[in-house]
């Protein structure tokens, strides 16, 4: 989990460290200036803590003074890792998240590893990319298989990119009953191998939007704290990112359940993540979302959202009328504004193109007719990438590390 620290650490986890450290009862010690460098005041400062602690009194920052600080069993770990709500790259960096989706699964003719839509992506000044996958390439249990060579070379050209990848697997969508399915794809040999190999860079969403309106917050605890001890056991140690359920919209869900699945996971290091088509028809205007995304933040565990877009939502006004159409409008500015307030990570769906797959009028969700950034759409699209205040041009920090 935390990278160990000790004199002459730099970072924003050693800022995190020197909060904690304030935090604690009164000590004849002065308060530490919260500056991210680990100089010898900080140091006397933990030998304290680790005396009071029964802990070995090294001034050094490792899983055992980790976890009293943060009061559970910790591990190190050689790539990204959260503490409380936010996530750190291997060198000790907040990162907050800003990117995009991108369909690779369903872009093996024109765009296998991202060659064209990866380094076009980067061009908005995106710090990451999630990328769709699946375990076949029509979703379908018994459908054709994908490659896990194009997975590997999609994770290379994304770094290459300097593009955080988030790899998902998107064959369970609204599906409980294949939670299992996709723990087995992200276990057998070969994706561990692939995974290990990209594991300083890499964070795993476990599915998209696993599981309908009908998911229970026991099943939902059970299910995914059995996946995620499976996927620990069998060598995955990269950050594990957990959707809400009912199409990813759940957020009570993850407040509900974020802290006992944290718990559950033996390496403490899970991301959550929201899909927020709150449609503005179903009442989700500004002070709804703000509200909402407040109160999850005050929990303090670490939640993203996942895929948003201006369009997605269910019609509430006109139930039988397109997720695409004016009826399903989503409030995508406020959306910004407040995880530019909250310090959360966030990713616009989708790339494109391909959304008109199903439904004619889903175009107006692809962020580009063709990958290029040239042609990136006018309005909601040009607005998340470009315009706005707090989209991902204005807001985005590439690491050091990436």
């Amino acid at each position: 989990m935390p990278r160990t620290l000790r004199i002459r650490s730099t970072g924003d986890d050693v800022k995190f460290l020197q909060e904690r450290l304030n935090a604690m009862p009164p000590t004849e010690l002065p308060v530490l200036a919260v500056d991210g460098k680990f100089t010898s005041k900080t140091v006397a400062r933990v030998k304290e803590f680790q005396l009071n602690n029964a802990l070995r009194v090294d001034g050094i920052v490792g899983p055992p003074t980790w976890g009293k600080l943060l009061d559970r069993t910790v591990m190190n770990t050689t790539g990204f890792f959260v503490l409380d709500r936010d996530l750190y790259d291997r060198r000790g960096a907040m990162v907050i998240l800003r990117g995009v989706n991108k369909m690779s699964v369903f872009e093996q003719a024109a765009d296998s590893s991202g060659q064209i839509s990866f380094p076009e992506i980067k061009k908005t000044g995106a710090n990451t990319v999630r990328i769709v996958w699946a375990i076949t390439s029509n979703l379908q249990p018994d459908g054709p298989a994908t490659s896990t060579m194009t997975l590997d070379a999609l994770i290379k050209k994304a770094k290459a990119k300097h593009l955080i990848p988030m790899i998902e697997l998107h064959d369970a969508t609204g599906d409980w009953g294949r939670l299992n399915d996709l723990v087995n794809y992200w276990t057998q040999p070969a994706v561990v191998s692939i995974i290990q190999k990209h594991k300083a860079y890499l964070l795993v969403n476990i599915g998209n939007e696993v599981g309908d309106d009908t998911v229970n917050q026991a099943d939902f605890v059970a299910g995914y704290a059995a996946a995620v001890q499976q996927m620990r056991a069998a060598g995955i140690h990269t950050p594990l990112v957990i959707d809400a359920p009912d199409w990813g919209k759940d957020l009570t869900m993850l407040n509900n359940t974020a802290a006992t699945l944290l718990a559950a996971d033996p390496e403490g290091n899970l991301m959550f993540s929201v899909h927020l088509y709150w449609s503005i028809s179903c009442g989700a205007d500004a002070a709804f979302i703000r509200s909402n995304l407040q109160q999850a933040a005050n929990l303090s565990y670490p939640l993203m959202v996942g895929e948003f877009s201006q369009y997605g939502g269910f019609p509430c006004g006109n139930p039988a009328a397109s997720i695409c159409s004016p009826a399903a409008k989503i409030n995508y500015k406020t959306i910004l504004a407040v995880c530019h307030e909250l310090q959360l990570g966030w990713y616009a769906w989708e790339w494109g193109p391909g959304n008109d797959f199903n439904d004619p009028l889903c175009a107006v969700m692809d962020m580009t007719p063709d990958r290029l950034f040239a042609h990136l759409k006018p309005g909601w699209a040009h607005e998340v990438a470009i315009a706005s205040p707090f989209g991902i041009q204005r807001t985005s920090v590439t690491p050091a590390s990436i």
